[in-house]
């Protein structure tokens, strides 16, 4: 018998080339950077909030007065006037508008003019861009070229979901490529970019501010500034809270919507926002388990029963999800039919506990218990 291993041969690995980068920044050594004094900061064009060349995004629920909060801030920084409660350091500001015709976008410059009482904005440009969002990428491209050397300060494109045709606001990649977009604007025009979103569906209050944002979570981990309104328990009220990456954190405070402005409400708690009103489902649980506990079905079989019984039919999906969840009713895979438990769940009361005796719990939620 031949014992003798037989001869591997190994083929030398390939390194890949590595592609070369052009204009990349020489690497600093710590000490000569932090004593290096000609790094300055950019200048600040709302103290506290934005800096010149950084982004930021304005979120909210739906129809709150984004735009106008937005053409505010447009008119206070081209003015140099206060925004709400920070001052600012005037600079030439475009408002990019991408959903409101123009008429209406005139129309709000003028009432906002008044009711501020500014006189003229010469140092305010808008460009109506309604329709004309299809191709970001290459608008994208024209913005910085029509605006090259011109000085802009701030740059406000509204709303940023008009920018996401074709792509999903939920996909991390489209949105990173949304974003490396708005950075290439900031670049390349020095200038602060902010735009507008919007919140996503559900209780803002069960969220943290910087996870309000519907859509991917790049929207709030690629911006500067993050400034979120909140709807207040007060009606026309909402709590501005701040997400900071450069400047130091700052307490929340609640505004009013006096159209067309919002205006400081000092008296008002900012931790007092509106809760979504619980959905009282009271005596559903009871209809649509009696309904199953009659007869083994088919979930198609089931929700038809409850309809007729005037339940709707998104209040039996959420009433059947609980039932589930608390081991009231049961599905077979096999034969594809729901059912009742045979022995409804119990749980123990102060009254009862350590007597060896149990009663029917008396709540799912909001959803009455089976009993």
């Amino acid at each position: 018998m031949n014992t003798t291993a037989p001869i591997v041969t190994r083929t030398p690995a390939t390194l890949m080339p590595v592609p070369k980068i052009p204009g990349l920044p020489a690497i600093d050594n710590a000490t000569q950077f932090v004593s290096n004094t000609s790094i300055v900061s950019p200048k600040e064009l709302v103290c506290g909030l934005i800096h010149q060349g950084t982004k930021a995004v304005l979120a909210s629920g739906s129809k709150v007065g984004k735009t106008w909060v937005l053409l505010d801030l447009a008119l206070s920084v081209s003015t140099g006037t206060n925004f709400l409660r920070w001052p600012t350091n005037s600079g030439k500001v475009l408002f990019i508008n991408f959903e409101i015709q123009r008429a209406f976008i005139r129309s709000r410059v003028e009432m906002l003019m008044q009711r501020r009482g500014i006189a003229k904005a010469d140092n305010l440009n808008l460009w109506n861009l309604r329709g004309k969002t299809t191709n970001f990428d290459a608008l994208v491209a024209n913005i910085i070229r029509e605006l090259q050397g011109k000085n802009y300060a701030l740059i406000i494109l509204d709303p940023i979901y008009k920018a996401m045709v074709g792509k999903s606001e939920n996909m991390a990649s489209g949105v990173g490529e949304l974003c490396h977009q708005l950075e290439r604007l900031a670049e390349r025009t020095g200038a602060a970019v902010v735009f507008a979103h919007h919140f996503t569906k559900g209780n803002a209050k069960k969220k943290a501010a910087i996870d309000r944002m519907s859509g991917s979570g790049v929207f709030a981990r690629d911006a500067d500034s993050i400034i979120t309104l909140t709807e207040h328990k007060v009606a026309g009220c909402y709590t501005i809270e701040m997400t900071l990456r450069n400047l130091a954190p700052q307490h929340p405070f609640v505004v009013q919507w006096h159209y067309p402005v919002m205006i400081e409400r000092d008296d008002l708690d900012p931790e007092e926002v509106q809760s979504e009103p619980e959905e009282n489902l009271d005596g559903y649980g009871q209809v649509v388990y009696d309904i199953l506990k009659a007869n083994s079905m088919t979930n198609a079989d089931w929700l038809a029963k409850c309809i007729d019984a005037q339940v709707s039919r998104a209040t039996f999906y959420r009433v059947k999800a609980l039932l589930r969840e608390n081991e009231h009713v049961t599905y077979d895979a096999c034969s594809k039919l729901w059912s009742t438990t045979t022995t409804p769940e119990t749980s123990e009361t102060p009254e009862t506990a350590g007597t060896g005796h149990a009663t029917e719990s008396t709540e799912i939620g909001k959803v009455a218990t089976p009993g």
